[in-house]
């Protein structure tokens, strides 16, 4: 009988799924710009807790959310003008992390310091670094285009039981959607490997596609209807871990009287790791099309929904299974002609990693 017994072949380039994967040294998103306001918001990000607030004039700041006195969370506190005040014992803290005022005693506790963290405000996001403050050698992403009135956005969030790189490996994969996304996407000719090239850091993808109708999730917002073929060409740039875009570019080679030809969708996913074995995933769908209407917001963001839906359960399903198994990442792993760009993030992820002094086994 032949020994079916898989053999220990692993990840040749790890990618971390089971362990702290997470550089420190870059920006990731800590919230979306609506969610931080003058009331605290409590929210793990790579495994530390942390309190995001706004002060009076609106500035973002970012604590670490345990008190130094008796470990409250300081997320249950509130903000008196650019302080945080702690709502076991009054203790009054700086957006440096510095205790400045016990109202229980005289005598300024000089010990009570927790770490601050950088936090800045672009487009509608909020980022963090959470790393060494004075190795912030970069700007966040340039995502000006989520808050430009002539561009219409959609956006939405997911917290998935899946280290974060297997949502980033996933969103870089195109030829899963023709697959997985069958029934929703319904972009059936996406079965082959677009070409995959390094711009800089950045990881890049372009394929184009012949005559063929488009994806029924996106045609409302070009206001397209969902049997008429046009024209595609897809371009892909992950210029950070945290953050990737695909951009639809669409050509109608026969509108309507007074009706545009071009279109741009522009996918936007966004990950950043939680608990372990948890990610922060928000998504944008956004087109260059100024107001589009409620009911057409409301509809494409149910279809994303509902594709989305398809990949947060299978890679929760596929994170669950590989680490109840005892062989772990110790199982043989295939690369198809398809994970170009999801080995390109794995050498990136090994690198930063390295850089910091660590390693994935």
């Amino acid at each position: 009988m032949t020994d079916q017994t898989p053999k220990p072949n692993g990840q040749r380039i790890p990618n971390g799924m089971l362990e702290d994967n997470y550089p420190r040294n870059m920006w990731w998103v800590a919230a979306h710009r609506d969610e931080v306001t003058t009331k605290p918001l409590a929210r793990w990000l790579l495994e530390v807790p942390v309190v995001l607030y706004r002060l009076a004039d609106g500035t973002p700041a970012a604590l670490y959310d345990r008190c130094p006195h008796r470990w409250a969370p300081l997320s249950e506190g509130h903000v008196d003008r650019d302080r945080l005040i702690c709502p076991y014992h009054g203790m009054e803290f700086d957006t440096g992390g510095q205790c400045v005022k016990a109202p229980t005693q005289t005598m300024m506790p000089k010990t009570a310091q927790i770490p601050s963290f950088t936090v800045r405000e672009a487009g509608a996001f909020i980022w963090i670094w959470m790393g060494d403050q004075e190795a912030i050698d970069c700007d966040p992403p340039e995502v000006g285009y989520q808050i430009d009135p002539n561009w219409s956005v959609v956006n939405g969030y997911y917290e998935v039981a899946a280290n974060w790189v297997l949502i980033r490996e996933n969103v870089l994969d195109l030829t899963h959607i023709a697959f997985l996304h069958k029934k929703t996407f319904k972009q059936d000719d996406w079965i082959t490997a677009p070409d995959t090239y390094m711009e800089g850091e950045t990881v890049c993808y372009e394929q184009e596609f012949d005559l063929a109708p488009l994806s029924p999730l996106f045609c409302a917002g070009m206001g397209l209807p969902e049997d008429k073929p046009i024209k595609r060409v897809q371009k892909g740039r992950m210029p950070s871990l945290a953050i990737s875009f695909s951009d639809w570019n669409v050509h109608d080679p026969a509108p309507e009287a007074g009706r545009r030809s071009d279109f741009i969708m522009r996918g936007c996913h966004i990950v950043t790791p939680s608990t372990r074995g948890h990610t922060h995933y928000f998504w944008a769908a956004a087109f260059d099309v100024p107001e589009i209407s409620e009911d057409v917001a409301f509809k494409t963001k149910a279809s994303v929904t509902a594709a989305f839906d398809e990949d947060k359960n299978l890679l929760e399903k596929l994170q669950a299974s590989v680490a109840a198994d005892p062989r772990g990442l110790d199982f043989l792993e295939v690369t198809l002609g398809a994970d170009g760009a999801g080995i390109k993030v794995r050498q990136i992820l090994n690198k930063k990693l390295a850089a910091e002094g660590r390693s994935l086994r």
